[in-house]
């Protein structure tokens, strides 16, 4: 039986998802380089992919500690995301000290780094089976250029830094854009239907009612 593990980095409060079964694991959004590779172990896991929502910090922190320990596990992003993970600008190193002072949190070191490229680059869509599970990958910009949303077997949807309880869209980081923003994934947000379980990049999970995505204010 699938099982579904979040792991909270308690500096930026981003979460990290494993998706286990059969002692196999897929890790979405290695947030921290220590957080999930331990729970990994704790729980006996070995993952064989690793999938990105985008390329800030605070979502891929632990993709180059996962590759060290489990080499030749494939991580799938838009291709975008895949260049700016390469990008200290763009993957927000060079600003997450600033970032976290504005978040409350002053006087955090945190040393930009940059992490190589994704094994499997894609552009609009990408997807797979893994485990009987269906696992889609859909490319969403507008709060980085590489951002995407990940559905899995249809039901449950993991939004990165979209849907975030409470919280507006953010688009004025390096990268975003209100113009991508409105044309390609608003209009993918408004139609999800209600009922989907939410996975956000921040937050607990909850059950979409169909309100959420218009929190964003545009």
């Amino acid at each position: 039986m699938l099982s579904l593990e979040r792991w909270i980095d308690p500096l930026t409060e981003s979460n990290c998802y494993l998706l286990g079964e059969n002692g196999r694991a897929v890790v979405i959004d290695p947030n921290h380089p220590r957080g999930p590779l331990e729970l990994l172990e704790r729980l006996g896991w070995k993952p064989e992919l690793i999938l990105l929502t985008h390329e800030h910090c605070d979502h891929m922190a632990g993709l180059e500690a996962l590759r060290r320990r489990w080499p030749g596990v494939p991580a799938a992003a838009t291709a975008v995301c895949s260049a700016n993970l390469q990008d200290k600008r763009l993957n927000m190193t060079q600003r997450m000290e600033v970032y976290l002072t504005f978040r409350g949190k002053p006087g955090v070191s945190y040393p930009p780094f940059v992490c190589a490229p994704a094994e499997l680059p894609y552009e609009r869509r990408w997807e797979t089976v893994w485990q009987g599970h269906r696992l889609q990958c859909e490319a969403l910009p507008g709060h980085t250029p590489g951002s995407a949303g990940i559905f899995l077997d249809g039901d449950t949807f993991f939004s990165g830094d979209y849907l975030i309880p409470g919280e507006k869209v953010i688009l004025r980081l390096p990268g975003g854009s209100e113009t991508d923003y409105r044309a390609r994934t608003r209009p993918f947000l408004a139609q999800l239907p209600p009922g989907l379980r939410i996975c956000p990049g921040h937050g607990a999970p909850y059950t979409l009612t169909g309100e959420e995505w218009s929190q964003d204010g545009l």
